[in-house]
């Protein structure tokens, strides 16, 4: 698939209010010009992290006694004894991508806003400098079968994981530009994706 395909996949899914699956995603700036001692903590703060804000969604789950995490027997966490087993990384939450790392959670469980807040508590205790790019979105499927017709997890990760790079959003910016939508008398209306 080309991204534009993703990015209309993606465009769908953020207007699509069935969509079950919300990734909220944190993106290291400036990861690539850190010297490799630093890239070493980066790495290790980024595992504290996501131990950190996994623990207190399992937490928060409990609290309010309703399902916030995927259950799913093919999902693990990264630092799990199946992780070594699983076979795809997409099937890891919290998703690990070097210094891109993201949180999945059940529609409308927890505002991105608390997940945000417990990334940068944990940031503060661990004394990690590093800023982040964020990023969230909606997906509808965790089956990669489905992912020509609906946005598929795989794909929805690592889109948000690129999100901040000027090619996407030019992209996104152009998709958003020609999508257009007619009404009955077939004439054309306001771009829907235009408020998004």
């Amino acid at each position: 698939m080309a991204y534009e395909e993703y990015l209309n996949l993606y465009l769908s899914a953020q207007s699509n209010k069935d969509a079950p699956y919300y990734v909220v995603s944190f993106d290291v700036i400036g990861s690539t010009s850190l010297p490799d001692d630093e890239k070493l903590y980066m790495i290790e703060n980024i595992e504290a992290i996501m131990q950190y804000v996994y623990k207190r969604l399992l937490r928060r789950e409990k609290k309010l006694n309703k399902q916030v995490l995927i259950k799913d027997e093919r999902f693990c966490t990264p630092w799990s004894p199946k992780a070594r087993e699983t076979w795809s990384r997409f099937f890891m939450d919290p998703f690990c991508l070097w210094d891109c790392f993201q949180f999945t959670i059940l529609r409308d469980t927890i505002p991105k806003e608390q997940i945000i807040k417990w990334v940068y508590e944990c940031k503060e205790k661990i004394g990690m400098k590093e800023e982040f790019h964020i990023t969230d979105g909606y997906y509808e499927t965790n089956e990669y079968g489905e992912g020509g017709t609906k946005f598929y997890r795989g794909y929805c990760l690592l889109t948000l994981s690129n999100f901040h790079k000027p090619f996407i959003q030019n992209k996104l910016k152009n998709i958003k530009r020609r999508i257009r939508k007619k009404d009955s008398n077939n004439n054309e209306i306001i771009n829907y994706y235009e408020d998004y």
